[in-house]
C-alpha cells in the first residue's frame, strides 16, 4: 500500500477514471457514483490547494446523497488506495473514521469497518481484499493483502495474507493463508 489519497487533481482524474473502470465492470453504475462521491470527498479533506477547496464545498451535498439515498457512510478524509469497489453502488457500506484501505478493496453491500468498543483504534486493509456482503471487520486489526471476507463473517482478530475468513465469530480456514 503506497498512496492513500489523490494528491494532485491530475491525480485525482486518474484515480477516479481507474474507479470507474473497475466499478463499471464490477459493481454498476451505481457504484461509479459512489465512489467518484467517495473520491471528491477525499481530494478535499487530504488534499490541499484550490482545487481541495472547491473539492470540500462539492463533496457536501454529494456525501449527503451518498448517505441518503445509499446508505453509504465513508469519512471523506479515509486512507485507501486505487481502485476501489463499491459493488451495488456501495449500499449500507460503513467505514469508521481512521481505517485504512489499500489498493484493489472490494467491498460488497452492507460490509463494514468499524472500532470495536471500548477498545480504541480502526482496522487496516491490506491490498486486493474482498469483504463479502455483510462482511464485518472491528476493531484495530490488520487483514493481509489477497485476504477473502465471505459473506457475514465478522472479523475480530489480525487475518494473514491470503487467508480466507467464514463464519461468525470468522475461522480461517486452514490452508489458506499464504
Amino acid at each position: 500500500m503506497v498512496a492513500t489519497h489523490p494528491a494532485t487533481l491530475a491525480e485525482l482524474v486518474v484515480w477516479m477514471a481507474e474507479d470507474a473502470r473497475v466499478n463499471r465492470r464490477r459493481g454498476g453504475g451505481l457504484s461509479v457514483l459512489a465512489v467518484a462521491i467517495v473520491r471528491i470527498a477525499q481530494f478535499g479533506a487530504r488534499a490541499s490547494g484550490p482545487a481541495a477547496r472547491v473539492a470540500r464545498l462539492v463533496a457536501l451535498p454529494l456525501l449527503a446523497v451518498a448517505r441518503l439515498l445509499l446508505g453509504c457512510e465513508i469519512p471523506a478524509d479515509l486512507a485507501c488506495g486505487r481502485r476501489l469497489v463499491l459493488a451495488h453502488g456501495g449500499r449500507g457500506v460503513i467505514v469508521v473514521h481512521g481505517a485504512v484501505l489499500g489498493d484493489d478493496v472490494v467491498m460488497a453491500p452492507y460490509a463494514s469497518v468499524g472500532a470495536a468498543y471500548p477498545t480504541p483504534g480502526a482496522p487496516v486493509i491490506g491490498d486486493r481484499v474482498y469483504l463479502g456482503a455483510h462482511a464485518t471487520v472491528l476493531g484495530p486489526v490488520t487483514i493481509g493483502d489477497n485476504a477473502f471476507l465471505g459473506a457475514r463473517a465478522l472479523v475480530l482478530q489480525d487475518l494473514p495474507a491470503g487467508a480466507v475468513a467464514l463464519g461468525t465469530p470468522a475461522e480461517v480456514l486452514e490452508g489458506s493463508a499464504a
